[in-house]
């Protein structure tokens, strides 16, 4: 590594756009939304935007009991959290975020502002781009908030309300 990389500052390297799960969203959710999306890591993130933790599929895995997918409606607040989650700022040397990773034993670290607000990630993926020479292309009119991907079910009101949906075709009258 070239000192000029290590000086690198983790805003040049970061991703800005990763989905984001809220605390009180189902693990059965999020590990949807991960599967289908082919997402590695999907910080947990509190109203007020703070990072309570990251999901991946060690985590999910560790949770995961072996029961029916019903047994993984629990909040994804109550799987993060257990472990050691270090952050970075977007000033801080790539060096430094390669540090706390190491230190962590993991393969990311959120970044967070100066209220310890989640702005991104940076992975062993955005470092390895980084040496390589692929630097993250802003994209325009971003404003370095992370992107919220929140999908919600959606019913009729006569159905919410414990009515029956219909079955099949209904009979002419």
């Amino acid at each position: 590594m070239t000192s000029s990389f290590e000086e690198s500052l983790v805003g040049d390297v970061m991703s800005t756009e990763v989905l984001t799960v809220a605390a009180e969203e189902t693990t059965l959710m999020a590990w949807e939304l991960m599967r289908q999306g082919g997402y590695h890591h999907v910080p947990v993130v509190s109203t007020d935007g703070h990072c309570i933790g990251v999901l991946d599929a060690e985590t999910m895995a560790a949770a995961w009991d072996g029961g029916g997918p019903d047994r993984m409606r629990m909040p994804v607040s109550t799987v993060v959290g257990h472990r050691l989650m270090p952050q970075v700022g977007v000033s801080d040397s790539v060096a430094a975020a390669a540090r706390a990773m190491l230190a962590a034993q993991l393969d990311f670290v959120a970044v967070t502002d100066g209220e310890d607000r989640l702005v991104g990630l940076i992975t062993a993926r955005d470092l390895v781009a980084a040496v390589a020479g692929r630097r993250h292309r802003p994209t325009p009119g971003h404003l370095g908030r992370p992107t919220l991907y929140r999908i919600e079910p959606v019913l009729p009101s006569r159905y919410a309300e414990g009515g029956a949906a219909p079955r099949g075709p209904r009979a002419p009258r």
